[in-house]
């Protein structure tokens, strides 16, 4: 009777086992550590299209292993506003697929034309400088005081 309980036990304690590693891994995704969820390779590319549908977001990627159709279901609207036609994105696989779903992004990098604001972005005038200001002030003003050598241009926002 012993040795029956124990294989019993032991049985249902292996199923809940298998599971429990089935149902934790897609709710815990990345906070779970590599040694259990497998080993993750990191693949690049550039996003070609992008349309969002109601409460969904697909993407076209071009990869060095071919094109993915990755659709996003959750976080939407944040990456929506991240992502556009032309970045460089990474994401963490598994394995190289066509389709993917939710994905892990861990890079997006912005093509040259979408970085941060110009100065005329930000005055609404051309050349970044308001009526009355000459060059030396404009140029004052992006690195410090007027005469400070010492002083470099601020590094960009997405590096």
């Amino acid at each position: 009777m012993f040795k029956r309980q124990t294989l019993v036990s032991f049985t249902v304690g292996f199923i809940l086992g298998i599971v429990a590693a089935l149902v934790a891994q897609p709710l815990l995704g990345d906070r779970l550590p590599e040694a259990v969820t497998g080993k993750r390779q990191l693949v690049a590319g550039v996003v070609s299209a992008k349309q969002r549908e109601g409460d969904r977001l697909l993407l076209t990627v071009n990869t060095p292993l071919g094109a993915t159709l990755v659709t996003f279901q959750k976080r939407v609207a944040e990456i929506s506003l991240l992502v556009e036609r032309g970045d460089s994105l990474t994401l963490a696989l598994g394995a190289y697929q066509p389709f993917l779903e939710d994905p892990q992004i861990t890079r997006v990098a912005k093509t040259e034309g979408t970085g941060a604001p110009t100065a005329a972005d930000s005055t609404g005038v051309e050349g970044g400088m308001l009526p009355g200001e000459s060059p030396d002030s404009a140029a004052a003003d992006s690195l410090g005081q007027p005469g400070d050598t010492a002083a470099e241009p601020a590094a960009k926002w997405y590096d």
